[in-house]
């Protein structure tokens, strides 16, 4: 990362001290900070950080403290730029409220406008080439090098912040210019190239026009809000389960509604989409885990999980778990967090922002297991031009594949799950390549 910007007037608090403060929260408090604190790294980044801190910008100071935290590769130890978390959880430093006039979403085949107004329409279903004259590519990278987050999925899942302002200029992404300088896109769409210049502004995000495009099946078999639901679609029931942090008593209707229509003869498969499932109580899925476990479709092609970037925190634990107590077949792109991984995150108070920091190991899979995502056994990719379409293809192919494997509780892949062949499969989207 290049070296920070400087800052135009005093700071009220004296950052170093306050940078100084969180590193040694950070040690104290994260699983893995005794480690931390002996990393030469780790001590040698803190240490210039807290050295400049008080001359630097506010964006570059906060991108600053996120790139140190990505140190532990841990999703849950971070900083929020978003409102994923709640107002009281986003970062409110100068600069950090202007957006730019268009949304963008990330495909494995590129980053794509799907929202857009203003000077931004002329982008609307653009693939982003370049960002005030660097190659999106390049961006990306280096956004994934100093984001914090368990695999590479994150920054995947996260690509849309390189256009945050604050992130775009405090992370050194493009070349060096003020909070609410004017950003450069350069895009392709229908074989041309367009070139618009937007101006950041608080109001950026309001009113977007979204791109038209034909709803996944999935999409339109949601009830009404239903954060979570249960269809039947022929012999296949597709369990949708969305949040883990939704009320108790509506969580466990859901889940009763689906054990009800396991028990259906008709139904032969049962494929639980987890693929928008960020995480929440990890005891809100143990039911309907022991349920399948149990059930008569634990077998093989009998049970199906849909995963991808977006499958985090509780939903990787009761992926892993699953994974280590089923005959379940995985289906989509490799999933946000890792089998083992760290959370339950504790927040330390800045000026400004809050920092999150993890307080807790937990292990659902082996404990020798280092992988750092689950990768699917059937891995399908999510394009763009599918998306658009509205063609699921990896609800597809959880409907239509055909698992011959005898049912050997001691196989080999069954009994070393973590070492099976698909799991080391190879991801890597338009940027990593």
């Amino acid at each position: 990362m290049a070296a920070p910007a400087t800052a135009t007037a005093a700071v009220s608090k004296p950052r170093g001290l306050e940078a100084a403060r969180l590193r040694r929260y950070a040690e104290a408090t994260h699983p893995r900070g005794w480690i931390a604190a002996t990393d030469p790294a780790w001590r040698s980044g803190w240490d210039r950080l807290v050295a400049e801190a008080d001359a630097m910008t506010p964006e570059a100071y906060l991108m600053g403290l996120l790139a140190r935290l990505a140190w532990f590769h841990d999703g849950h130890t971070t900083m929020y730029v978003d409102g994923r978390v709640g107002p009281a959880g986003m970062i409110k430093a100068p600069g950090f409220d202007l957006t730019l006039p268009i949304a963008t979403n990330p495909f494995f085949d590129g980053l794509y406008v799907t929202a857009a107004k203003g000077e931004g329409a002329p982008l609307l279903g653009a693939r982003i080439k370049r960002v005030d004259g660097v190659a999106i590519e390049k961006v990306l990278r280096s956004f994934a090098a100093m984001w914090p987050g368990n695999n590479p999925t994150r920054a995947h899942h996260d690509a849309d912040l390189i256009l945050r302002p604050a992130v775009l200029r405090g992370a050194r992404l493009a070349p060096p210019a003020g909070v609410s300088a004017p950003v450069t896109i350069e895009a392709e769409v229908g074989g041309s190239l367009v070139k618009a210049v937007l101006i950041p502004r608080a109001d950026g995000r309001e009113g977007l026009v979204p791109l038209p495009r034909k709803p996944f099946p999935v999409e339109t078999w949601r009830p009404g809000l239903a954060s979570n639901f249960v269809h039947a679609e022929g012999r296949v029931l597709v369990v949708a389960f969305d949040r883990l942090f939704a009320s108790k008593d509506s969580i466990l209707a859901f889940v009763r509604e689906a054990l009800a229509a396991m028990e259906a003869p008709a139904i032969e498969r049962v494929v639980l989409d987890l693929r928008r499932n960020d995480g929440g109580d990890n005891r809100m899925g143990e039911g309907l885990r022991k349920h399948l476990e149990r059930s008569r479709f634990n077998r093989p092609g009998g049970l199906y999980v849909l995963i991808g970037p977006h499958t985090f925190s509780a939903a990787q634990n009761l992926a892993s778990r699953i994974e280590r107590e089923t005959w379940a077949l995985f289906v989509g792109e490799p999933s946000g967090g890792a089998p083992n991984h760290e959370g339950d995150a504790r927040p330390f108070q800045g000026d400004g922002f809050s920092a999150y920091v993890s307080t807790l190991p937990w292990f659902d899979s082996d404990p020798l297991d280092k992988r750092i995502w689950t990768m699917p056994d059937i891995l399908v990719p999510l394009r763009f031009a599918d998306w658009t379409a509205g063609r699921d293809a990896a609800m597809e192919a959880a409907f239509s594949h055909v698992n011959d494997q005898p049912l050997d509780d001691l196989s080999e892949q069954h009994t070393n799950y973590s070492e099976r062949p698909s799991q080391k499969t190879e991801w890597k989207p338009f940027w990593m390549l």
